[in-house]
């Protein structure tokens, strides 16, 4: 049986408080826990004050919650950032269901010690799956992921959001008041066609 630990940690929390940091993670967390209910064996769940974790049935469905929990901080427009863990682990033998959660409890040692060392570095997302190719080819999509979304200020996230909700630049400029002309110059400042084609390219990529 295939399953995938998502383990997740505030990398810097800018101007926020602790407290306020706390309530938004339970926030951003209630929200893929309904939306991605399906991919989900363990739903995410705080462990600590600033990290959650939980456990899917897909890789492609745990991709795709990364990519959700980053979005909804952007639409949310909240000060933090987090580091992101998910590890593949592999129960091709289950004598009993003492067997299975022992198996459980030592992936979740290995992603928590893969956690503590992207803490350590300046990447944001860490993908061990079972295979390394994949693995590697995965990582280095992410890097270019990582760029064009830390790219991106506080200040731009009110326009990002209109974009992430399919609206085109015409109807951005409309919404902002500006001319055509700038609603088009957002767009590709943010590099909005480039950030929808890594997310194509990851999820592709598995297929």
């Amino acid at each position: 049986m295939d399953h995938f630990i998502l383990m997740s940690a505030v990398r810097h929390s800018g101007s926020s408080n602790k407290e306020n940091i706390h309530k938004e993670l339970q926030n951003v967390i209630a929200v893929i826990n309904r939306i991605h209910k399906k991919h989900f064996i363990t739903s995410l769940d705080m462990v600590m004050p600033y990290e959650f974790q939980g456990i899917t049935n897909s890789l492609q469905g745990s991709l795709e919650m990364i990519f959700d929990i980053e979005e909804c901080i952007i639409e949310n427009n909240l000060d933090f950032k987090l580091k992101h863990v998910l590890y593949h682990d592999t129960l091709e033998t289950i004598q009993s269901k003492h067997t299975a959660y022992e198996r459980l409890g030592f992936g979740l040692i290995d992603a928590r010690q893969r956690l503590d060392l992207i803490k350590k570095t300046d990447s944001r997302f860490l993908i061990a799956t079972s295979n390394e190719q994949s693995s590697l080819y995965l990582n280095n999509l992410f890097l270019i992921y990582e760029d064009y979304l830390d790219s991106w200020k506080k200040s731009d996230y009110k326009y990002v959001k209109a974009f992430l909700n399919h609206m085109n630049y015409k109807e951005v400029a409309e919404l902002f008041k500006l001319n055509v002309s700038s609603g088009w110059r957002r767009e590709k400042t943010l590099k909005m066609k480039q950030y929808y084609t890594i997310k194509e390219m990851i999820l592709t990529g598995i297929q």
